[in-house]
């Protein structure tokens, strides 16, 4: 093969190698988890005194409400007078907190699943 054509031909079979070990067509799983498809956060009612802003992504309003109350009932779910940040396990979602002025911004998830609100001051 003469060697003009020779580096031409190299870099086109290079390229053809690693075009082939890059992506493809078929999915992929990258061990993340998400919520379910066509899932969308959304409002859910709740007495005022209660809470401000219950939101549910990938669970019904009824379980919202149900994680939201316990996290109020358990105790260790209360932050200690002073602290800015609190997080817990009620209902087997993981909750975090943090201190704001209108009350405590909480967060709960579990794998596909996510709730959110601002639990009023006590």
């Amino acid at each position: 093969m003469p060697p003009r054509l020779a580096a031409p031909l190299v870099v086109v079979a290079l390229a053809a190698v690693l075009a082939a070990g890059c992506g493809g067509s078929s999915p992929e799983t990258t061990g993340t988890s998400s919520a379910p498809i066509g899932a969308t956060a959304r409002s859910c009612p709740i007495q005022a005194t209660e809470a401000d802003a219950l939101r549910a992504t990938g669970v019904s309003c009824d379980q919202a409400r149900q994680v939201m109350y316990g996290w109020r009932q358990k105790g260790s779910c209360s932050s200690p007078p002073g602290a800015s940040r609190v997080s817990c396990t009620t209902r087997s979602y993981r909750c975090l907190g943090a201190r704001t002025d209108r009350g405590t911004a909480v967060s709960c998830s579990r794998p596909g699943r996510s709730i959110a609100f601002v639990a009023k001051r006590r």
